[in-house]
Formats: C-alpha cells, sequence, structure tokens
C-alpha cells in the first residue's frame, strides 16, 4: 500500500515511521539539541541513500570506493591516513566543504578535485576537523552516498574517541565492511552495530568484502578464486549470517585500476606487453624490480611506479597476460579487469541489497533514530511513543522480506528452482505492486489478483507445514505466505503490499 508524502511516495512501514519521527521531534521540541539531531534525520529522507564503508585500518576502504565511483577522488596511501568522517555525494559541479566540530563550515569550489589536497584535509585530527564533504559530479555517486571512516581502532579512534561506530549509527543507512580476512576484531564491530534492538530486529543493512582478493593464496593467478571460496565458508558461518548478508571477494586495487583505466595507461601496458616473455617474467618478480629496473627504455621507470601503484603487481600481471594474447584494445581490457576482479558482484549486491530496497532500509535509520533519541533522553511521558515503536517493529512484514530476498541471492537460503523464482517475484524482487508480486499484467482486476493470491496461499501454506525443514527455511517460508497473506487482503490490484 503506498502513502504519499512531500518527499515523494513511500511505503506503509516508512510513512509511519516518518509519522512517529515527527512525534517524536515534537515531544522534544524543548530540547533544541534532541530536536535538531533528529530534524536532520527527517531531511535525509529527500536524499540518496547513506553507505558507510568501514573496516580496520588498511582494509582497501579509499581504494574500493574509487572503484565504486568510477574516479580516484579517495586518495589512497600505504600508511593510515585518514582520520576525518569523509562524506562523497553528488553535485553537478565538484567542491570541498570542510566542518568544524563547532558547527561552522568552510566550501570551497574547485574546478576538479584533487586528492592530493583531500589527502591533506584528510589528515587533520578529528578534533579539529569533524567531516569533509566532497562533491563530484561522478555518475555513481547519483543513486547512493558514500561515508568513509577512520579505520576501525585506528590512531585518530584511539585519541579522540570518536568512533566509526557512532558514525555508522548517526549517519548511514547501509554499511559495506571491509576486511582482509575477518577477524575477531571485525566480528565484534559488527555485533556492535547490531547491538540496539532495532538493528537486533532487522539485520538487513551489512555487506562484508575480503577487499584485497588478490593477496589470498600469495597473489597467484586464482587469488580471486581462492578468495571467493574463503568467502563462501564465512557466508555459511552461522554467527556471520546472523548479521551479514553477503560475505563477497573483490580485489579492489584492480577494480580501481579498470575503472579509471586511462588511454595513456593502456598504451604503456601495451608496449610491456611486447616484451619478451622471459623479460616480462623476470620485471614481474617483484614490485621492486619492475618499478626499478633500467629497463625497457620504451616505458620508463616513472611511469612503471605509477603503474604500480595503480594495479599493483597482481593487476599488472592480469593485465599483462590478458594483453599478451592479442586483439585486445582499450575497452576490452578495461571489461576484463573489471571482470577478474569481481567489483560487479559487489555492484550488483549493493544495488539488490542496498539501492532496490531503500525504503525499508530508510524506515530502518528513522527508527533507530527514535530508539537512539528515547534511550539517551529519557523522560516522563514517552511511553506512547515507546508502545508506537514497539508496535512497528513487531510487524515490519517489509524487514523480513528483504531478509529473504537477501538470503536467496546470497546462497545463504537454497530452495528448488521453480519455488526459489516464485518466492522472489512474492516478496516485490520484480516489481512492489500486486499485480508484478502475482505475475500479472499491470492492469489485472481486483478479482483476478484475489483469485491469484489466494492460490499462492495455499500453496505456500503447504510448504510451511513440511517438518523437514530446518528453522530459517521454515521461517522464509511463513514470511513468503504472510507476504501472500497481505497480497489477498489488500484487495486491489494497483496497490502496494
Amino acid at each position: 500500500m503506498t502513502t504519499t508524502r512531500e518527499n515523494g511516495p513511500t511505503t506503509a512501514l516508512l510513512g509511519q515511521a516518518r509519522e512517529l519521527l515527527l512525534r517524536t521531534m515534537t515531544f522534544y521540541r524543548d530540547d533544541p539539541r534532541t530536536a535538531g539531531w533528529l530534524r536532520a534525520r527527517l531531511e535525509r529522507l529527500s536524499e540518496p541513500l547513506r553507505m558507510a564503508v568501514t573496516g580496520r585500518v588498511k582494509s582497501g576502504k579509499s581504494t574500493l570506493i574509487n572503484a565504486l565511483v568510477g574516479a580516484e577522488i579517495a586518495p589512497s596511501d600505504p600508511e593510515e591516513r585518514t582520520q576525518v568522517n569523509t562524506v562523497f555525494r553528488y553535485a553537478p559541479e565538484p567542491s570541498i566543504t570542510v566542518h568544524t566540530p563547532h558547527g561552522g563550515q568552510q566550501r570551497m569550489s574547485v574546478g576538479e578535485l584533487d586528492p592530493a589536497t583531500i589527502r591533506d584535509l584528510q589528515r587533520w585530527r578529528p578534533d579539529e576537523v569533524a567531516r569533509l564533504v566532497i562533491e563530484s559530479p561522478s555518475p555513481g555517486l547519483q543513486a547512493i552516498t558514500l561515508i568513509e571512516t577512520p579505520g576501525v581502532a585506528s590512531t585518530a579512534v584511539r585519541e579522540t574517541g570518536r568512533s566509526a561506530l557512532a558514525q555508522i549509527l548517526s549517519e548511514a543507512d547501509a554499511v559495506l565492511y571491509l576486511t582482509r580476512q575477518p577477524q575477531q576484531t571485525d566480528v565484534q564491530f559488527l555485533e556492535s552495530v547490531h547491538e540496539l534492538r532495532v538493528a537486533r530486529r532487522a539485520p538487513i543493512n551489512t555487506i562484508l568484502a575480503l577487499s584485497r582478493a588478490d593477496e589470498v593464496a600469495t597473489g597467484d593467478a586464482d587469488s580471486v578464486e581462492a578468495a571467493g571460496r574463503v568467502a563462501n565458508a564465512y557466508r555459511d558461518d552461522p554467527k556471520i549470517r546472523s548479521f551479514v548478508q553477503y560475505v563477497l571477494p573483490v580485489a579492489g586495487l584492480l577494480a580501481q585500476g579498470g575503472t579509471t583505466l586511462g588511454q595513456a595507461e593502456f598504451e604503456a601496458l601495451s608496449g610491456l606487453a611486447r616484451l619478451p616473455r622471459e623479460q616480462l617474467d623476470e620485471l614481474l618478480l617483484s614490485a621492486d624490480r619492475f618499478a626499478g629496473s633500467r629497463v625497457p627504455e620504451s616505458v620508463d621507470a616513472g611511469t612503471r611506479r605509477e603503474l604500480l601503484r595503480r594495479f599493483g603487481l597482481f593487476g599488472l600481471n592480469r593485465a599483462l597476460t590478458i594483453l599478451g594474447q592479442g586483439g585486445v584494445d582499450h575497452g576490452r581490457l578495461r571489461r576484463n579487469l573489471l571482470a577478474e576482479s569481481r567489483i560487479g558482484e559487489l555492484q550488483e549486491a549493493v544495488h539488490l541489497q542496498f539501492v532496490e530496497r531503500q525504503e525499508a532500509l530508510r524506515a530502518r535509520s528513522v527508527l533507530l533514530a527514535v530508539d537512539m533519541a528515547l534511550r539517551a533522553n529519557p523522560r516522563q511521558g514517552s511511553r506512547q511513543l515507546r508502545g508506537e515503536l514497539d508496535r512497528l517493529l513487531a510487524n515490519a512484514h517489509e524487514w523480513d522480506e528483504l531478509r529473504v530476498l537477501s538470503g536467496l541471492w546470497s546462497g545463504q537460503l537454497s530452495l528448488p528452482t521453480r519455488l526459489r523464482a516464485e518466492a522472489e517475484r512474492l516478496l516485490g524482487a520484480h516489481g512492489d505492486a500486486a499485480p508484478a508480486r502475482l505475475g500479472l499484467a499491470a492492469q489485472a482486476s481486483a478479482r483476478e489478483v484475489a483469485e491469484r493470491a489466494g492460490d499462492a496461499a495455499r500453496r505456500w501454506r503447504v510448504l510451511a507445514a513440511d517438518p523437514l525443514r530446518d528453522r530459517e527455511h521454515r521461517e522464509a517460508v511463513w514470511t513468503v505466505l504472510r507476504s501472500c497473506e497481505r497480497l489477498l487482503a489488500t484487495g486491489g490490484g494497483q496497490q502496494r503490499v
């Protein structure tokens, strides 16, 4: 069912969450700080979805942001550099805005975004610069805003006490957590993100990426494939899957290099690929040898150092191997590098889990904000607000649908092919309107909707009674059955569920 607000159409859950947020703002109207904080959450409903990109120090956050955006705007260094939260968002013209902890801000219009300038600003301490807002006309930022946090347990966090966790809970709708390989620190952090009861009720906003997949198997050609097997093992871990929807490998540096591959770099790589294979293999024995060798003169040492910075030794190996096959132009090399990096799988997961189902995530953020305000500022008279929050949490079927969909898409849940296709459709994967969920034409009558929904409900009710399914699959079947029953309850062929 659809409700219409000043910020456009919303699902029933998001509309109800917004109404509760407004009432909570009124309740705290004599507390400017709390009311202002809640108002900022309300204003975010008219902005693109926000995804925090976080992880331990040197997990490849900046590199992967560049790969996702399609432009090298997030500076990366061999050492820890990011000290302040940095927001990357879309705007027609590039600019940089510096926000201070005391509420001041300074906006700098720039002809183009210079990574060196951004790098210098990111080195300021968080108690001197609260955050940076980088605006870019890159198309990759039109659908989603990215927030880069300092590394988990970074120097900035230890010295100032301002954590990535606080930023995620107050600013982000979704989380992309990066790690070389999950360790106890990563698991503890992700558990902390899901400590609040709203987060526990809706563990639907987290993707875990093994972001330096090219380093698995000592950087061999099959490193990314080996990382894929590692990712599958972690995906099946009950502890990880309780708060993570996808575990995916991605070679971040290779993805960045492929996304931003320029013509000059292509020509330099092509020149190297023409060397005798023995000479090329010797050059690629180590990074120092590749960067420091005096030969070949056709590609000078400065160019080779830049190629090494941009692609890494693994990326250079893959690029030169592809070019060595012959008949490879600039576009084909770029496509092959992106395919080998597996950035496409990550982009698809972000699109399916976050962008396509963003209203469920926005409702989650709104209710999380209400819960945080009521907990941080308890006062007499809040009982009715808490009761309304409890009611919404208990009836947020949209979250259950998203959790089951992500389980089917990521491989955490498995159903026979025919049942899976029907489940995805009934859960709204191909459209939220009742006819789309039931495989009917958009102009289907209310009677056709009711008949088709009744048939589906009877089928899934039988499946729900199967005692041989495990708990997770029984819950998934019950979620699909409830969607069928909601379709029956709406009664109108054009209504959203």
